[in-house]
């Protein structure tokens, strides 16, 4: 960024020197080299959004509609947060060869952390549990290692996800380091603090199935979950009032630079297989409620969480998870690889098609307060699921 001010001052200086002399020297390529892209781009996002109606069409449709999503106090929620998504800081570097310092080392996942923690030491915060976090350990989960951060190849292209503003809820960095905080706050305060930067809420309606007569947008379905009367006729709605909040934490998306061909492991060989670019998501969440009514089976789901608080508290990577379900996506292309069975093609005969594949890992822990039958609002019980671990491999074609 220094770089980017650096050459917008210059460019200022060169269109004021324009009226005064006109034996003006344009920069070569190679000096124009040495005061461009070396930061990478920061940008802070606010966003809010609704759609009326998604519809997939086949031979008859299936329908999303009244989906939102923003901050947590939106719709119905019951946070305190605003109605936008905000807060949400992307950082996006594409990475060099390690010829300059730290061109390929990048911020991953919660490795901020470190450099935060090393604030409060410095502001001669007493919490040893500081001093411990800086270097890399997280002393209030059993001295879990802390995420470093990640050396990435040549030429990948990756995009941070984190917090604006970590202090934001307490009136922004500014106030917080005027009321003198990063000297007086316990360790626990201050990660409750940071973990809460970043609300979120999603809302969805109605998702169900109809006729291939639908007239599309007439938005069909039952959002009152008041039964199988309700809806528009030829249509079958299966979730209703789907409600998610909560907070995200931090994300990486990292799309590799290596090259535009396939691996060969695919059943025809050269040309065919798995790609050898892929895209990497790696996501921090954590669900502090969750409400849905599964109106094809009759039964409501209330109070739902999704974190790591229990048990093993390491994320995915084996480094601390900070209270965070984590979940890691593989994103890539597969050729000549999906067996096509259509019963109009010789099924002896090399019949493969293209796809893509979607491979996920999650880890965490699951709650549901309450699961109740129709609309008695009596529920059975509640459930605890601890140490949830998965993974779940997707190829997605065309038949």
């Amino acid at each position: 960024m220094a770089a980017f001010k650096r050459l917008t001052l210059a460019s200022a200086v060169s269109l004021i020197s324009v009226g005064v002399c006109a034996d003006t020297k344009l920069l070569g390529d190679s000096e124009l080299q040495s005061v461009t892209g070396q930061a990478g781009l920061t940008i802070d996002v606010e966003s809010q959004w609704e759609i009326g109606e998604f519809a997939y069409r086949d031979g008859g449709f299936l329908l999303i509609q009244g989906m939102r999503m923003g901050g947590n106090s939106m719709g119905n929620g019951t946070g305190t947060g605003s109605e936008l998504l905000d807060n949400l800081r992307l950082d996006l570097d594409i990475a060099g060869d390690g010829t300059d310092p730290g061109d390929n080392t990048l911020t991953y996942g919660f490795s901020a952390m470190r450099e935060i923690a090393q604030e409060y030491v410095d502001e001669g915060n007493s919490d040893g549990t500081f001093t411990s976090v800086a270097s890399g350990v997280d002393a209030s989960r059993d001295d879990i290692a802390i995420d470093a951060k990640k050396v990435y190849d040549d030429g990948d292209l990756i995009i941070h996800f984190d917090f604006t503003d970590g202090w934001a809820n307490e009136g922004g960095l500014s106030a917080y380091q005027a009321a003198n905080r990063f000297t007086t706050d316990n360790y626990t305060t201050a990660e409750g603090i940071l973990e809460h930067a970043v609300d979120f809420r999603l809302e969805i309606d109605a998702i169900g199935l109809a006729g291939s007569s639908y007239e599309i947008g007439s938005a069909g379905l039952d959002i009152d979950s008041d039964g199988p009367s309700e809806g528009a006729v030829g249509t079958t709605t299966l979730i209703s009032q789907l409600s998610i909040q909560g907070y995200l934490g931090p994300e990486d998306l990292h799309l590799e630079n290596n090259g535009n061909g396939f691996d060969g492991s695919g059943p025809l060989g050269a040309g065919s297989g798995i790609a050898d670019s892929k895209i990497y998501w790696s996501s921090y969440t954590k669900v502090t409620d969750l409400d849905m009514y599964i109106d094809i089976a009759g039964v409501q789901i209330t109070d739902m969480e999704i974190h790591n608080e229990r048990g093993d508290r390491t994320g995915l990577d084996g480094t601390s998870s900070f209270d965070f379900a984590h979940t890691i996506r593989e994103i890539y292309a597969v050729k000549n690889t999906v067996l096509n069975m259509h019963p109009t093609s010789n099924l002896l005969a090399d019949n493969y098609v293209d796809g893509i594949a979607i491979n996920t890992r999650f880890k965490g822990d699951i709650d549901i307060g309450g699961i109740s039958f129709g609309d008695t609002d009596e529920s059975i019980g509640s459930i605890y699921i601890t140490d949830l671990e998965s993974t779940t491999n997707w190829v997605i074609s065309a038949h």
